[in-house]
């Protein structure tokens, strides 16, 4: 098994401006759910020390996290997808030649597509649902339609980017031919 932390990428995979695009926006929305997290983190840490020296935390502080790490954790997700670093467990294919581990990632890689899509679309209803009836969270009653609907772009992308990391499967299986 390979880990790497690299944001190096390669260059052959993204020619043409409609992959430079992709990569750009799933770039964006990484790094937008980067800052909504350490704004998380920030907004956590001034919760607990106001909590613990002043007894006077931040109202909801919990409420904002669930809602904010949703945001950012569907945000992280295209850009896992595109660079192909999504969890794999390929212990049980290992063994089988390139062409048929190959055809199996293509398979998986259009299922996380078709999967990313129903979730999209799923939210997209929950999210006017959700703005119908005027669901908000508990404390500070902020309109739970919101982060819904900040999530369904991801989502989209998600499904996106793993039509394109099926088209690098199929590119690099081409080659090896």
């Amino acid at each position: 098994m390979q880990e790497s932390l690299t944001i190096e990428f390669d260059a052959e995979q993204h020619r043409g401006w409609v992959r430079r695009t992709l990569l750009w926006v799933t770039q964006g929305f990484a790094l937008a759910g980067g800052v909504l997290l350490v704004g998380l983190i920030a907004m956590s840490i001034v919760s607990i020390v106001g909590r613990k020296l002043f007894s006077m935390p931040v109202r909801g502080d919990m409420e904002l996290v669930e809602v904010g790490a949703s945001i950012a954790i569907a945000a992280f997700l295209p850009l896992c997808e595109l660079r192909g670093t999504h969890i794999k467990v390929d212990a049980l294919t290992s063994w089988l030649p390139a062409r048929v581990r190959d055809t199996l990632d293509c398979i998986g890689h259009l299922l996380c597509g078709a999967a990313a899509w129903i979730l999209a679309w799923r939210t997209w209803l929950q999210m006017l649902e959700s703005y119908e009836f005027g669901e908000s969270t508990t404390l500070l009653s902020f309109p739970l339609w919101i982060p819904l609907l900040l999530i369904v772009p991801s989502l989209v992308l998600l499904g996106l980017c793993a039509l394109a990391r099926v088209q690098d499967i199929c590119g690099k299986a081409g080659r090896r031919s």
